[in-house]
């Protein structure tokens, strides 16, 4: 049966994207159910923010801002609110005021960042050495595992300093971005964790509890050893080298608030009663240790914090960015209104809400279920829609902060598009950490990728190549491209799998699945221009002067086509691109 998504087809249903309402003063942009981000875009002079319930009310003050941002957390969708701005002069006279802006739900305006929840991964060889495996641990072959979806999803790991820096406007964020975030500092995160993050090139957060790490160095140091340790962490100089690795980014759990009513204190959390200024000194004490330690061993100074068993308040998190310097704070999950994070783009970073929600992964429960959890919750809230991946346009700018591939470096001509693929599960790689650009397409996986556009459909007749055995990988996506005439076979019934596909004949396969999808394939180029025009096959002029077109293939600078030419894996990643990204 024809599958209901086919990318092709969703590139002609989709429509335009809208454009945010806004007066020449400013936007409104729903962040989520909760917040609205009010952008006026003049920094460095400060404006004052009003709200009504009806354009023509009567707006109140709510609040005002120097950074050219607002938000207001105190909106509930789908409630009708209008805004305006006002700007005062140092005399206090009113300068100007805009009009009323209705705040519009527009997901291409948010960055979108999923975090999941790690803490211990034990072994089997761990658990017979005398390492408990609790609640919260996982198998290093389910972490395998859960690398693996990401990868074959996908998902790009980034990590809470990548994020800041984005926020700051000093990097870009990449499409499905997803941070694991490690809780308390175990020795298996070293022993398990860290190979599996370096085999995949992925990253990860890992949140430390400072005097765990200082007792486990202690211990080492004088002579201890790790031997018959239920709980064993790791040490600072393990901490620095899987930093320098670029693989972990070192945040803090605390360096000694991990502690469970203790002096009736939950982890960093207010105590009732408390007062504001109590705790404040409590969590400043607390940061200059874990600062002292981390910076100390490894350099940098952490702006990450992961709260003690998820317990904390609205008046925590000020007091907590207030009087320290973290700047994100991770909680648990229903931290947030939304089951991922949104970050509205072009606000200030000072008003954007820097509180991170985070599932906590346990044993039996892949990271699919929850990525797919969190996809489902929060397309169902109204706002927080998911966007057109196969429309995304800023693959080139994303590609050049962030490396996929061991041999896909960020400047490469490919990097790109080569992203494009991946994140669009179109071209995946050829290992755990390459791309292998520069070998050809053959004509198993030129078929193979064409069928996956069209939506994995069956063959309907029973084709037999003789060249093949009917259990390869590419056997089904062939019968369909030879009965749908995608792709030709050969007057010996072969398929020829292995032969590279030329230019020319990838622009016939193209055009002739174009043509099975019924798309309009009358826009034609005059490819009489190129210096060897005369060596297109006259069979594939029509596809080729199509192709060029649609932006599909170009011309080399010597003026030539090249159609003989063999298409390498970054050219088609390249061709991918090109024809999906436009529309149709």
């Amino acid at each position: 049966m024809k599958k209901c998504f086919c990318l092709l087809h969703t590139l002609i249903m989709l429509a335009t994207a809208f454009s945010v309402s806004a007066t020449s003063q400013g936007r409104a942009i729903w962040q989520d159910p909760e917040n609205v981000v009010v952008i006026c875009g003049e920094e460095d002079a400060e404006h004052q923010f009003f709200r009504a319930d009806t354009i023509d009310g009567e707006y109140e003050y709510i609040g005002k801002s120097s950074t050219g941002t607002f938000r207001d957390d105190t909106a509930s969708y789908p409630g009708t609110y209008f805004y305006k701005i006002k700007k005062y002069d140092a005399s206090g006279e009113k300068t100007y005021e805009s009009g009323p802006i209705k705040p519009d739900i527009y997901p291409q305006a948010l960055s979108k960042v999923s975090v999941i929840m790690y803490h211990n991964f034990v072994s089997e060889e761990d658990v017979k050495a005398g390492v408990e495996f609790d609640e919260y641990s996982i198998k290093p072959e389910d972490f395998e595992e859960d690398l693996l979806w990401l990868k074959n999803n996908g998902y790009v790991t980034i990590t809470s300093d990548d994020l800041l820096r984005h926020l700051e406007g000093k990097k870009s964020l990449p499409q499905k971005a997803v941070i694991i975030s490690i809780d308390d500092g175990s020795w298996g995160v070293y022993t398990n964790a860290y190979p599996l993050l370096k085999k995949y090139n992925m990253k990860a957060d890992f949140n430390i509890i400072g005097a765990n790490i200082d007792k486990a160095w202690e211990n080492l140091d004088s002579g201890g050893t790790r031997s018959g340790e239920s709980a064993p962490y790791c040490t600072w100089e393990e901490l620095a080298q899987m930093l320098d690795s670029g693989k972990i980014n070192i945040c803090s759990h605390t360096y000694g608030l991990h502690v469970y009513d203790k002096e009736k204190r939950i982890g960093m959390s207010m105590m009732e009663g408390e007062t504001p200024e109590d705790f404040a000194d409590i969590v400043k004490k607390d940061y200059n240790l874990s600062v002292s330690c981390i910076e100390g061993w490894t350099g940098k100074k952490p702006e990450t914090v992961a709260y003690p068993y998820s317990k904390r308040s609205a008046e925590s998190d000020k007091l907590v960015l207030e009087n320290t310097g973290y700047k994100i704070l991770m909680a648990g999950e229903g931290a947030r209104g939304t089951a991922a994070n949104y970050f509205v783009k072009d606000c200030h970073i000072t008003n954007q809400l820097m509180l991170l929600s985070r599932p906590c992964r346990m044993e039996g429960t892949p990271i699919g279920t929850y990525l797919e959890r969190i996809d489902k919750k929060d397309g169902q809230n109204g706002i927080n829609k998911s966007i057109d991946f196969i429309k995304v346009q800023n693959t080139d700018e994303i590609a050049s902060d962030y490396q996929i591939f061991d041999d896909v470096k960020t400047n490469a001509w490919f990097s790109g598009s080569v992203y494009y693929s991946y994140l669009n599960s179109l071209m995946k790689g050829v290992g755990n950490k390459e791309f292998a650009p520069d070998d050809y397409i053959n004509r198993a996986m030129a078929a193979t990728l064409l069928n996956r556009l069209s939506g994995n459909d069956d063959a309907k007749t029973n084709i037999m190549f003789g060249d093949a055995e009917g259990t390869e990988w590419w056997y089904n996506s062939a019968k369909w491209a030879a009965e749908n005439g995608i792709l030709n076979v050969f007057d010996d019934k072969s398929f020829k799998p292995e032969q590279p596909i030329s230019r020319e004949n990838l622009a016939r396969a193209m055009y002739n699945c174009g043509r099975y999808l019924k798309l309009d394939m009358s826009e034609k180029a005059d490819i009489t221009k190129f210096t060897d025009y005369a060596n297109i096959t006259q069979k594939n002029k029509d596809a080729v002067a199509w192709a060029v077109a649609k932006g599909i293939f170009k011309g080399n600078a010597d003026g030539t086509f090249n159609p003989s030419g063999n298409v390498t894996r970054a050219e088609m990643s390249m061709v991918l691109r090109n024809w999906l990204s436009k529309g149709e």
